[in-house]
């Protein structure tokens, strides 16, 4: 099962509400990363799951070396483009984030790196391969580097969950999604693993992450709050 992202037409239909609901949130949640990876200009930053660039760009903009990577080519195309008028330099990777070793340079050592909005964990094919990736991830941070991930709270789609739902399979946490019927162009389909705060919690412990927190966040609201039972997206972070 591919990605969607990988559909230009979906990609390009989703980043049309993605800079609706997300683009002007931008400064505040990059104002926030920059606290909690605890890294200053100049320093190397990891952007996993980068879409069309905009916090890439935005860490760009404040003087930080990034390399931004996206399964989508549309949507790096687009993050080019952006990078461009923006006058910034990033360096834009298409790939798979389960084929994260292969995709960088293991001589580059990144101070931090960050993961926003249900990119790199659970939708990778299961817990073995987020597992990996978290793993991967730790390779590539430079020692005491910090990674800043967001997902979807499994809490609430547990609490949520209705007999004759078959959409979420509880017992291994499976979510599935696929287009609706009105949608006019290829059929597409998808299935993420959803975690609660403490299996999350545990995969990054098991790759050898420490100081492993779990808080809550939305968009335009990363402030390390505490994480509620309703909260759609919870934040990890972790340090290598």
């Amino acid at each position: 099962m591919g990605s969607p992202w990988e559909d230009k037409r979906f990609a390009e239909e989703s980043l049309k509400h993605i800079d609706a609901a997300f683009l002007p949130h931008t400064p505040q949640e990059v104002d926030f990363i920059e606290r909690a990876l605890g890294v200053k200009p100049a320093a190397r930053i990891l952007d996993l799951g980068c879409g069309a660039g905009r916090h890439a760009i935005e860490l760009a903009l404040r003087g930080y070396r990034v390399t931004g990577i996206d399964i989508s080519p549309w949507l790096l195309e687009v993050a080019r483009q952006r990078a461009a008028e923006a006058g910034v330099d990033v360096a834009f990777v298409q790939g798979s984030l389960a084929d994260l070793p292969k995709l960088l340079d293991a001589a580059v050592a990144f101070d931090g790196a960050i993961a926003i909005c249900e990119s790199g964990l659970g939708v990778l094919g299961g817990w073995r391969a987020d597992l990996a990736f978290l793993q991967a991830v730790k390779k590539a941070l430079k020692p005491e580097g910090k990674l800043i991930l967001t997902t979807f709270n499994g809490l609430r789609r547990y609490r949520r969950w209705k007999e004759g739902d078959e959409r979420f399979r509880f017992v291994d946490g499976l979510q599935h999604w696929e287009t609706p019927p009105e949608w006019e162009g290829e059929p597409l389909q998808e299935e993420m693993r959803l975690y609660i705060p403490s299996e999350a919690r545990m995969l990054f412990e098991m790759a050898g992450f420490k100081a492993v927190q779990v808080c809550g966040c939305a968009p335009g609201h990363f402030e390390g709050q505490a994480l509620q039972i309703e909260d759609i997206e919870m934040m990890i972070t972790g340090s290598a």
